[in-house]
């Protein structure tokens, strides 16, 4: 296997695990908020129990999809050299951005200084 397909393999494989997790740690609170909501419309525990379990779920999921985004920003750079030399202005803010949140997230969470 050449370099090309290597380097094409592995980011295709971040990418897909990226997406994944992101997305369902992205979705997940308007999900809470929907079983929140009908917890307090119905009165039924079960909501609660719901919303809470997927509170959890959402700090890990949310946790991992900001991790592999970083993983994703190295390899772009790594990987696709030529290609940050022209777009990596335009990319580079919003990934500057994923990593500002994400340690904004573990200090309001964690109260890590």
């Amino acid at each position: 296997m050449d370099n090309l397909i290597a380097a094409r393999s592995q980011m295709a494989i971040s990418l897909a695990f990226h997406i994944i997790f992101a997305t369902i740690g992205v979705s997940l609170p308007l999900m809470m908020t929907i079983s929140e909501w009908r917890w307090r419309s119905t009165g039924d525990p079960a909501y609660l129990l719901l919303a809470k379990r997927w509170a959890k779920g959402t700090t890990i999921l949310f946790a991992v999809g900001a991790i592999s985004g970083t993983a994703l920003s190295f390899e772009l750079g790594l990987l696709w050299p030529r290609f940050m030399q022209y777009a990596g202005a335009v990319i580079g803010m919003p990934f500057s951005l994923e990593g500002f949140a994400f340690f904004t997230e573990a200090n309001h969470y964690y109260g890590v200084e």
